[in-house]
């Protein structure tokens, strides 16, 4: 006689492992699904602050552009300022250098016979009043002013004949020539370096 097999609990337990199997699988999928959106909302996170540094630096930086922009005008005006200052200061070392080399030329400029009353300075010229014992004195104190390159427009305003206090002869003069400003010098220097003659 065939003994009777009961197949019912044996098939329970095996859709029981299935049923075990199924749900862990799925919540290893949930946990994985799970892990991988807070991952990714970490790392969109971090990358939101790193963007928003970098946004508060970019700022930053503008922020300091903006004063440092705002100064320029300021900045400007101290230039010219400074500039205007300079220009002055120039022009007056430029005057004390013109002085100081007039008078250092006015030995080799004036010959023997000839004596200056009074030197005037100008702006654009420099006057001269004397008397000279003759023509020839005069006339070589008028070619070595012309022959400097120092001294350009020599220019014989009067000449007036008269008689000196012990009743010799002698010719009152006035006379004017411009006088080459120091920024001029270094051409002069040059043709004196040739081997020029100066004055």
């Amino acid at each position: 006689m065939i003994e009777r097999i009961n197949l019912l609990p044996w098939r329970e337990e095996k859709r029981r492992l299935h049923r075990r199997r199924f749900f862990s699988l799925l919540g290893g999928a949930v946990a994985g699904a799970v892990l991988l959106l807070w991952g990714s909302a970490s790392y969109t996170e971090h990358q939101k602050l790193v963007q928003q540094a970098r946004n508060q630096q970019l700022q930053q930086e503008i922020f300091r552009l903006e004063r440092e922009l705002k100064l320029l005008p300021e900045l400007d005006q101290r230039r010219e300022a400074l500039n205007q200052r300079l220009g002055v200061i120039a022009e007056i070392q430029q005057e004390r250098n013109r002085v100081t080399h007039l008078l250092s030329m006015l030995p080799s400029l004036v010959p023997q016979g000839v004596y200056l009353d009074d030197v005037v300075m100008t702006v654009d010229r420099i006057a001269v009043n004397g008397v000279g014992e003759s023509n020839g004195r005069l006339a070589a104190m008028l070619s070595n002013a012309e022959g400097s390159v120092w001294f350009k427009d020599v220019i014989m305003h009067s000449i007036i004949a008269t008689k000196g206090k012990k009743n010799q002869d002698q010719i009152k003069f006035k006379a004017s020539f411009v006088m080459t400003s120091p920024r001029e010098t270094g051409q002069a220097m040059t043709v004196l370096a040739k081997g020029e003659p100066s004055e």
